[in-house]
């Protein structure tokens, strides 16, 4: 099973309509202001925002991440907190770092736009390093706890929407059923039930009770 997944997100007028809210409500801010640390580890900016502003942002995000079967298949999500915006010009970066465990149980970056040189995602998964610099509307999530940098941006700005995900289920091994019992549903024919006979002998059926069972089970 992968440790990442990178998805299409927001499609380009989405996309628009969070940059007009950047442009009409946004005030940037030094990105320190989220690092509790003394040492220099980041430097980019923050979008300050009004709270009404922030739940306009969340619910173009979150209308796109909720209704989006592989990011529910991955995570399990039970909620996601309130994201956050920010900008890295030239010359910044975000030093090798791992996310507060509080934060929730996986990280998603939601790149806003690809028009820029270095800036590149750097995740150590299994050992070895993985850079990801996908197309604007794209999103990689991974489990929070995970080292990893920003890439020094070398011509234009990055953008992109950050943030965190509290999910259903908290056991590892039971993660790698759901979603092993996912990628099986996902590959089976849908067939249609009109008698509980149809239910009993159904495989997609059968799938999604057990998938019920484990995040039953994980909320107890």
């Amino acid at each position: 099973m992968d440790n990442y997944l990178v998805i299409e997100t927001l499609p380009p007028e989405e996309i628009k309509y969070i940059y007009s809210l950047i442009d009409q409500f946004g005030e940037w801010q030094d990105g320190r202001v989220s690092y509790k640390g003394n040492d220099v580890t980041k430097i980019n900016q923050q979008l300050r925002l009004t709270d009404s502003v922030k739940q306009k942002l969340a619910d173009v995000v979150f209308s796109n991440v909720d209704n989006n079967d592989e990011f529910y298949g991955f995570t399990a999500a039970r909620f996601s907190g309130t994201p956050m915006v920010t900008r890295t010009n030239i010359g910044g970066y975000y030093r090798p770092h791992h996310d507060s465990p509080d934060l929730g149980d996986y990280s998603t970056t939601l790149f806003l736009n690809n028009d820029y040189d270095g800036g590149e995602l750097c995740l150590w998964i299994n050992g070895e390093e993985k850079k990801f610099k996908p197309t604007a509307g794209s999103s990689v999530t991974y489990k929070t706890g995970t080292p990893h940098c920003v890439n020094e941006v070398t011509k234009g700005h990055r953008d992109v929407i950050v943030f965190w995900t509290h999910s259903v289920i908290k056991d590892p091994f039971m993660m790698e059923m759901f979603r092993g019992l996912k990628q099986v549903s996902n590959l089976i024919s849908h067939g249609k039930c009109e008698t509980l006979m149809d239910v009993h002998e159904n495989p997609e059926f059968i799938i999604h009770s057990l998938m019920n069972s484990i995040l039953r089970k994980s909320t107890n």
